[in-house]
């Protein structure tokens, strides 16, 4: 195991004790799997750039101030909250790519649709939005999935085995997000959103460039994440 996880997981380890909790052992299929040290490098840079803080051992903080609750660890004895950590390296690699600080939302709160990552303009649209799983083999489902509904399926609960697709058909419809990124362990995967009688997905290459999402710069405040609906158009 890479010194970058051992880092990561001492952190998460001390966390855990500070809450009183011992963290749960680590199967071999999710320490091969699940913890990248791509990843692991990522997000350690950002603790040791400042971008990414810890308080009261479990809660994470970025330079999102309207961000919502983000723990490390859950439950008694403490599990790693296995999507955290691609989340908080895409967070980290977005910030490494020129992309505005003021510009990056994180976990958003529950008026915000929960959004995993977003990227927004001065006004709070969303430019991108980012959806973190633990694996990469969870965001090929997604991928083929959240192409199958016919308009925006809602906000109700779905306790399906399409719930996550779900969530996130309703997130891309609710914001109308031109990419979107799908993000997992040691993977990252980008997409053209185009919206029509159903959500149509073209891959690319990468992310557009922070220049040509900010032309002109984002020095505002960071705006709330604007929702403006899900009538039916063609993009």
């Amino acid at each position: 195991m890479s010194s970058y996880v051992e880092a990561y997981l001492g952190r998460l380890q001390g966390g855990a004790a500070r809450t009183g909790r011992e963290l749960a052992p680590i199967s071999d299929r999710n320490r091969a799997v699940r913890l990248v040290e791509s990843d692991a490098r990522s997000v350690e840079s950002g603790f040791a750039a400042g971008v990414l803080t810890v308080e009261d051992g479990n809660r994470v903080r970025t330079l999102d101030p309207r961000q919502g609750t983000a723990r490390l660890v859950e439950g008694d004895p403490a599990h790693l909250c296995w999507e955290r950590l691609p989340q908080l390296a895409a967070y980290v690699d977005l910030l490494g790519a020129g992309f505005p600080p003021g510009a990056l939302r994180f976990e958003t709160p529950e008026s915000e649709l929960r959004l995993d990552l977003a990227a927004v303009d001065d006004d709070g649209r969303v430019l991108v939005l980012g959806e973190a799983k633990a694996e990469p083999l969870q965001l090929a489902k997604l991928e083929a999935l959240v192409q199958t509904f016919e308009g925006d399926p809602g906000a109700r609960s779905c306790a399906t085995r399409d719930g996550d697709a779900h969530r996130l058909a309703h997130r891309l419809w609710a914001t109308r997000a031109p990419y979107l990124w799908l993000v997992a362990a040691g993977a990252r995967r980008a997409f053209r959103v185009h919206y029509g009688r159903t959500l149509r997905l073209t891959a690319q290459e990468a992310l557009p460039h922070a220049a040509d999402l900010w032309p002109y710069g984002c020095d505002g405040a960071t705006p709330a994440v604007a929702l403006p609906g899900s009538e039916a158009m063609t993009a």
